[in-house]
């Protein structure tokens, strides 16, 4: 595993760019053959879109893949680089997991204090798509923990900038 490292260390970048490279000239690519095969460039797609039910526009689809694709690769090799780094170095992880569960108390404590119930046009909004209480107090606590994320990352911010003026 540190073969790995140390070559995306060294050609990680190189890797990076090529890649995306290639991504963007086959959506691209794909978007203008799609759209000069069946279209010229002049049109407006969505007025052909509201006037011809029948008009597909498949050419899109490689551009999607590719993006999805993507962020499939990304998300596994966080998770696989992540778990590999926790089991390398289960001493270093301590600070990961004493921070995961300060954040799972901090949600645990959130998503007690909320409430089900709503008022107003969130009420109308929970009945239409029948939100049940127990979704409702998650979306609640998630909203809040998100809220006070965002607040700790800001001051957090403004006090290290501070504290860097004084070194």
């Amino acid at each position: 595993m540190r073969a790995l490292y140390n070559f995306l260390g060294a050609k990680g970048q190189l890797g990076a760019i090529l890649l995306g490279l290639g991504c963007t000239i086959i959506a691209i690519g794909s978007i203008i053959a799609g759209i000069n095969s069946q279209y010229s460039m002049s049109d407006d797609l969505n007025s052909i879109m509201k006037n011809n039910q029948d008009a597909t526009f498949d050419f899109f689809n490689p551009a999607i893949i590719v993006v999805i694709a993507l962020i499939v690769i990304a998300i596994a090799a966080a998770v696989i680089f992540g778990l590999v780094n926790l089991i390398s170095d289960p001493k270093a992880s301590l600070k990961f997991f004493v921070g995961f569960a300060a954040l799972a108390v901090l949600f645990f404590i959130l998503y007690s204090m909320s409430g089900g119930e709503a008022t107003g046009r969130l009420a109308m909004i929970i009945e239409k798509f029948n939100v049940s209480d127990g979704v409702s107090k998650f979306i609640g606590g998630g909203v809040r923990m998100a809220v006070i994320s965002m607040v700790i990352a800001a001051v957090a911010a403004i006090v290290m900038e501070i504290l860097n003026l004084f070194k």
